[in-house]
């Protein structure tokens, strides 16, 4: 019996541009989305995934590093129930095994050779020196046997360059990477008796439809045989209403792509008589020739598939929509490759802070956000930590970035410099964000000391913003009545930041950081601390705030309401 155990890390090195440091996965999800400049070697990252579906780590000579926690089964592998005696003494199972049920291993695998990192544990003072190195020699042994995460999956690999041609009719089925043999699926699926035909134009033609909702609408999929020349072609012909049947070969790259991923998807587990499940889908850089818009839709229906079918995606992109879009879900991860100039690394983004730094250095555009539904324009990072997590409370999950709104940012005191207007009203010498998108929310701090008198006014440059938006339909802001947004933690989401134990919530109108006029503040006085990164107090009190909380907290529920109605109305 081949050992059992599942692997929850893999990761790898010494090939292709992968040479210094170990690179991979530290952990699988049904979708990882794999980003990095040009050449940086996510192509080679893919490779691996495709090596992860051959079987044992033995089996190439790969370098290998590989984790995992040792289950009951496992264990009854390396120490049977009905052994006793010789190099480890006692009971195997009784005197061993047991002891090591949920132990955490970490093993290296290159070719044949598998070497035990991690020192078992032993709870067992009976076993002595000797006992204990036979115990390392037991489990490595088993390590040797286990198969890697995707053993028995068939990995399906859609290149960046990729093309759907007329081609010429062959009995034997299958889809290359760069998309030759499409047409030869969908001729034999609409002709052929023994195939279904509703599966591509039915089936397939509604999901097309479900992703270009918007624009465009297709009637039929249908073949047809080029006459003349001494190759008899087929080719694929898409139907819409207006324009009568047109040839795919002659279509945008982007339409083909979109079929080739349904294709995919849809296809080929049926071809192969397979379960979705059963397959690892790598496709490179689905975003090209592709909007905003129809991004967000593609993305969006492999999510379902996913989730509907327990399929596991592998996606490369330098598309900032398709990384905002999974950022935000618990099924996908993000993975970073970047290069050093002597060797590739990878990197997992942990944090919300830390994938909006790589939206940067992906080149993040305002014409990304033109043809967003509604940009909600804050003035830094840790906004858009506290506004997503409130829209996300107070629209029941209903409403995500990336799918329904873009958050976008204007950087404080730099607001003097911004305006928010129609062309004729616009001052040419401040840059006017409502031509980036017309449909806006704005944020900004009251920054208010008092209820009343000196420091109960806002400043000049806020309440220009304020009467601007005012005259944008689907438009809103937010002046926050409380001094700043970090007023409005609540005392359960401060909880185990610092060392100190907070007794109260923020004031209203107190100040929470330091100030050259004041010697009082709440992170002194409170939190105990005399300075603060604001995204990390923002990742640890986001996920601790809850509405019941919320809901006492100033004028926050009221205008978060409004927030979550103009975004609303943004998609309507």
């Amino acid at each position: 019996m081949v050992p059992q155990m599942e692997i929850s890390s893999a990761k790898f090195k010494g090939r292709s541009c992968f040479k210094d440091s170990w690179a991979g996965f530290d952990e699988f999800k049904p979708i990882t989305v794999i980003i990095g400049r040009n050449n940086t070697g996510k192509s080679r990252l893919l490779e691996f995934v495709e090596h992860l579906c051959e079987g044992k780590p033995t089996k190439k000579k790969w370098q290998l590093s590989l984790t995992g926690n040792m289950d009951e089964d496992f264990l009854k592998s390396c120490f049977p129930m009905n052994m006793s005696g010789g190099e480890l003494g006692g009971h195997h199972w009784d005197s061993h095994g047991r002891h090591l049920i949920d132990v955490f291993v970490e093993w290296k695998a290159n070719g044949g050779q598998i070497t035990l990192e991690t020192e078992l544990p032993n709870d067992n003072p009976r076993v002595g020196h000797s006992q204990a190195k036979a115990r390392q020699s037991n489990v490595s042994q088993s390590l040797s046997r286990v198969q890697l995460p995707f053993k028995g999956k068939q990995f399906k690999h859609l290149l960046a360059d990729r093309d759907v041609q007329p081609e010429v009719a062959v009995v034997e089925l299958s889809l290359a990477s760069n998309g030759v043999g499409a047409t030869n699926i969908v001729r034999r699926y609409i002709t052929s008796t023994s195939l279904n035909r509703d599966l591509i134009q039915a089936k397939l033609l509604e999901a097309l439809n479900e992703i270009f909702s918007g624009d465009g609408a297709f009637t039929e999929v249908q073949v047809q045989m080029h006459d003349g020349g001494d190759d008899e072609n087929w080719e694929i012909f898409l139907g819409e209403e207006s324009k009568g049947l047109i040839s795919l070969s002659q279509s945008g790259s982007g339409l083909k792509t979109i079929f080739l991923v349904l294709l995919n998807l849809i296809a080929l587990p049926e071809l192969e008589n397979s379960e979705p499940s059963g397959f690892v889908f790598a496709f490179e850089e689905l975003e090209n020739n592709l909007h905003p818009a129809l991004q967000r839709r593609l993305m969006d229906y492999i999510s379902e598939y996913s989730e509907r079918h327990s399929a596991t995606f592998f996606l490369t992109t330098h598309s900032n929509v398709t990384l905002d879009f999974f950022s935000r879900l618990d099924s996908a991860q993000i993975i970073h490759v970047s290069h050093d100039g002597k060797s590739a690394h990878t990197r997992t983004i942990e944090a919300h802070f830390d994938r909006a730094g790589i939206i940067t250095e992906l080149g993040a555009k305002p014409s990304d956000l033109l043809q967003a539904n509604g940009v909600l324009w804050l003035e830094g990072p840790s906004d858009r930590v506290y506004l997503n997590r409130w829209i996300d409370i107070y629209s029941d999950g209903q409403l995500v970035e990336g799918q329904h709104y873009q958050c976008a940012y204007y950087g404080g005191a730099v607001l003097a410099r911004m305006q928010f207007t129609d062309e004729e009203s616009a001052d040419d010498e401040l840059t006017n964000l409502l031509r980036v998108n017309p449909n806006i929310a704005v944020v900004c701090d009251g920054d208010r000391t008092a209820e009343t008198g000196e420091g109960s006014h806002i400043k000049g440059r806020v309440k220009r913003v304020k009467e601007e938006v005012a005259k944008i339909k689907n438009g809103h802001i937010w002046i926050t009545d409380a001094k700043e947004i970090e007023n409005y933690l609540t005392l359960v989401s401060v909880q185990g930041f610092s060392k100190a134990t907070p007794n109260t919530s923020p004031k209203k109108r107190g100040r929470f950081f330091p100030s050259e006029t004041s010697t009082s503040n709440y992170l002194k006085d409170q939190l105990g601390r005399k300075s603060v990164d604001k995204v990390e107090l923002a990742m640890h009190a986001a996920p601790l705030m809850t509405k019941a909380d919320l809901d006492g907290r100033f004028d926050l529920s009221v205008e978060v309401m409004k927030i979550v109605e103009t975004i609303k109305a943004w998609n309507a």
